[in-house]
């Protein structure tokens, strides 16, 4: 899959349909991704959400209306999709730091927001990440016990759910390593056509065990098929795993001849971890593919 093909043949698709509805569902599908992926992938590699990117194109043409005719406000509001007067003002200015209004009284006309041009090659040099091969393999079936809670993109509670379940990880019968932990981000098939960086998502905090007896209070249990993977591992502290993460969506992904899996993906943290602060730590990221 060409995914920067993909990328730009939404971005296309976005540019006829500005006064239109456009559901995330449409444009996920024509990619051929479940939308959770197809958000993680567009964001990567886009730099800001779809949702994020339709709404700012549709207020840079709004702008231009505001100049260039005397059509109310309100008007210009509904035929770019939103609902009422008041969240295209609040939007229009969070993005320009200015009232429709004032922006229309002062004639002056503000920079547009371009559409982005994508390149293959844009992140090949992420400063603090070395262009990094994975290795491709197929992981066995296996069984995790852990604790299992919401979050979210922009709010992240997985650091607080680890602190939870540390002190609690002596309480797990039957664990296989006692160096070894995972952080599973279970994949499932959100269809919100307003799916942003707030959406919530399940996250698996677990070790691993060789059966499900005994599973203590307030626990789950969930048994990982076997799947084909890449495999990165990511170097340094956890204060530049994001760059980590745009090298294998943004550059590794487009341009692998690999299309994405629609199954969990997850962190492996063993003996090499050694603190989120540690610029010695490393550990493992699995992607599932095809």
């Amino acid at each position: 899959m060409d995914y920067f093909e993909m990328i730009q043949n939404v971005l296309d698709y976005v540019e006829l349909n500005l006064k239109n509805r456009v559901a995330l569902e449409q444009l996920s599908e024509a990619a051929c991704l479940s939308p959770y992926h197809f958000h993680r992938i567009f964001k990567s590699m886009a730099g800001e959400s779809v949702v994020e990117y339709v709404r700012r194109r549709r207020l840079s043409e709004a702008s231009k209306k505001l100049l260039e005719t005397k059509e109310r406000i309100i008007d210009i509001a509904f035929e770019f999709q939103f609902e009422t007067q008041e969240s295209f003002t609040k939007a229009f200015k969070n993005v320009f730091k200015i009232t429709p209004g004032r922006y229309r009284l002062s004639g002056v006309r503000l920079k547009e927001y371009e559409r982005g041009k994508l390149n293959v090659n844009f992140l090949k040099d992420v400063k603090g990440v070395k262009a990094m091969e994975p290795k491709i393999m197929v992981k066995k079936e296996f069984k995790v016990v852990g604790v299992r809670g919401q979050t979210c993109l922009k709010n992240n509670v997985i650091p607080k759910m680890w602190e939870k379940f540390f002190p609690r990880m002596s309480e797990v019968k039957n664990r296989i390593n006692n160096d070894s932990a995972y952080g599973i981000c279970e994949c499932s098939d959100m269809g919100e056509s307003q799916f942003n960086d707030e959406t919530p998502f399940n996250e698996l905090v677990c070790v691993e065990v060789d059966n499900f007896e005994k599973v203590p209070a307030g626990m789950v249990s969930k048994t990982i098929p076997t799947q084909k993977y890449a495999v990165f591992t990511h170097r340094g502290p956890l204060n530049n795993l994001r760059q980590t993460y745009d090298y294998i969506y943004k550059t590794w992904l487009p341009s692998s001849g690999h299309e994405i899996a629609f199954k969990d993906d997850f962190e492996h943290y063993d003996n090499r971890f050694k603190g989120i602060d540690d610029p010695g730590s490393e550990f493992d990221i699995y992607v599932p593919i095809k």
